[in-house]
């Protein structure tokens, strides 16, 4: 190959790389919904597949995400069960086969349904990612960064809660086995099932929900405007 040829080719390759990072910079935003939106949406693809007997590739997929979550079917959505939607106990999970040594790998069953690739937390963090992002797309000239100052108030509740968990279960304490502290916090306002079940509406289910949306708002609200800023100046 000639010295010509060689400058040819190195030209073709250093104009196709800046075309490309000047079409990532003019559409980053469609690109990150775009992923984002692929990310979750093969969360609710693997109990799907599962649901329709493709068991092989749906496997694949819990395997794939088990490296971003702990998959913990006591604290999963399933799909396909008796309400379209559910959420089930430790209790229910171990009645119904699920390994205490290996709890992630339960993934349900035609009566009960099969669980999301992610838990709860997980899915409200990624779920509010690209549903913000998709908000910012549409407002995103009225948006400004979120502040520093807000970030540690977004993100410490589901840090409290998360490593509360952890300590209790390394510890063997049992200050988070069961909700009595927020029954004494409250009075008792609510039903006994708001404080001991996991379904949907109870303590446990909105915790994790709720902090988990707050972690995905403040990521989308800090890093977005901050990246359109920065390529605008492109």
């Amino acid at each position: 190959m000639g010295t010509h040829t060689v400058a040819n080719h190195t030209l073709f390759l250093s104009n196709g790389v800046d075309r490309l990072s000047s079409a990532l910079a003019r559409h980053w935003l469609l690109a990150c919904n775009v992923l984002s939106g692929l990310f979750i949406g093969l969360v609710v693809v693997a109990p799907l597949l599962m649901a329709v007997g493709l068991e092989r590739p749906a496997r694949l997929l819990y395997a794939a995400y088990a490296l971003n979550c702990h998959q913990l079917p006591q604290r999963s959505y399933y799909l396909f069960g008796p309400h379209g939607i559910d959420t089930y106990s430790l209790e229910q999970v171990l009645a119904w086969g699920a390994d205490p040594a290996h709890l992630r790998g339960f993934v349900g069953n035609a009566e009960v349904g099969f669980k999301m690739a992610m838990a709860h937390r997980n899915t409200a963090i990624f779920s509010t990612v690209f549903v913000a992002g998709l908000v910012y797309a549409l407002f995103r000239r009225r948006v400004p960064p979120l502040p520093w100052k807000w970030v540690p108030l977004l993100v410490a509740p589901m840090l409290v809660d998360g490593l509360s968990h952890v300590v209790n279960e390394i510890t063997g304490l049992g200050f988070r086995s069961t909700n009595a502290w927020a029954a004494w916090l409250t009075g008792g306002a609510f039903a006994p099932a708001f404080y001991t079940g996991t379904s949907v509406g109870s303590l446990n289910w909105m915790l994790r929900t709720v902090t988990g949306a707050l972690v995905g708002l403040a990521t989308i609200w800090l890093l977005y405007p901050l990246l359109n800023k920065e390529f605008v100046r492109q």
